[in-house]
């Protein structure tokens, strides 16, 4: 069993459907959903499912919603690394509507992590690394990030990030981002990151610039599946039409499923389909329970 490393966001996921527009004042009825997420968090749990030990670096709020999320990591047999600060925990809020997805994000306690809690014990012990994109944008956080990294490196661990939107890298600034994440071994953008990351706009010219810098990784196409590379090796996995009108964790997850695979075997189209099953798994998974949501 491989033990991976998981720093990064924890947030509470609030979904909003929104049925028409939106009343400058007055109340509109709709299916508002709640569940546990953040980037770090939906690979960590993904990453227990897929069989590995999983030890989670963190941080939240000292308010119930810090509960919840705390218990969703330790109901999936995670190591729960995770402080309490005086600060509300995370949320991100999601408005979804025919047209797409909006996400409205309070970044909360995650921007109490502390480098010092990435404790040098911890990586002697693992046996990887994954990091959320999210942690390089903040200041704060990234300092907790490249600690890991650096003890990461010390310790012979590969390292794998899951990059932010493409809006906050291009307004983070691409240079500056790419200096932040160059120790990693292991990468997974989705088109639109892998287009901004490599500076190219067809999936296997992205694919061919990204693996000048990553010796690993794959590039998410939604319906179309992934095309992931190892050196010149590569792998198209075509995926299934899935009902995605809320695709969130989907990302998070296929990453957790490549990564178990591949240090179990390092076997590039095996982690590759395994990653879109886990992906498609959790979109079906949040269409059930879209589908089956009631309100009066």
């Amino acid at each position: 069993m491989n033990k991976i490393i998981v720093l990064g966001d924890l947030n509470l996921d609030v979904l909003v459907h929104l049925p028409g527009m939106l009343p400058a004042d007055g109340e509109m009825r709709t299916i508002v959903l709640t569940a546990p997420g953040g980037s770090a968090g939906n690979f960590a749990r993904a990453a227990a499912r897929e069989g590995a030990a999983v030890v989670f670096i963190g941080c939240v709020g000292d308010d119930l919603v810090g509960d919840l999320l705390i218990r969703s990591l330790q109901e999936e047999g995670i190591d729960t690394q995770v402080r309490r600060v005086d600060i509300p925990t995370g949320t991100v809020v999601s408005l979804v509507n025919k047209e797409g997805k909006t996400m409205l994000c309070s970044r909360g306690a995650n921007e109490g992590l502390d480098p010092a809690w990435c404790e040098e014990d911890l990586f002697g012990a693992a046996d990887h690394l994954h990091i959320s994109g999210y942690s390089f944008l903040s200041p704060v956080q990234s300092k907790a990030a490249q600690r890991a990294i650096y003890l990461a490196r010390c310790c012979g661990i590969t390292i794998s990030i899951d990059p932010p939107p493409a809006n906050l890298i291009e307004s983070f600034g691409l240079s500056r981002f790419l200096a932040e994440i160059a120790a990693a071994e292991m990468i997974f953008p989705n088109l639109a990151e892998g287009r901004i990351l490599s500076g190219e706009a067809k999936a296997e010219k992205v694919v061919s610039g990204l693996a000048e810098t990553f010796p690993v990784g794959a590039l998410t196409l939604a319906e179309r599946g992934s095309l992931a590379w190892k050196g010149e090796e590569r792998d198209h996995y075509r995926g299934r039409m899935i009902d995605a009108s809320d695709s969130t964790g989907a990302g998070d997850g296929f990453a957790a499923g490549f990564v178990v695979s591949y240090l179990h075997n390092r076997d590039l189209a095996t982690a590759n389909q395994r990653g879109n099953e886990v992906a498609v798994r959790i979109l079906k998974e949040k269409a059930r329970v879209i589908t089956g949501a009631k309100f009066e």
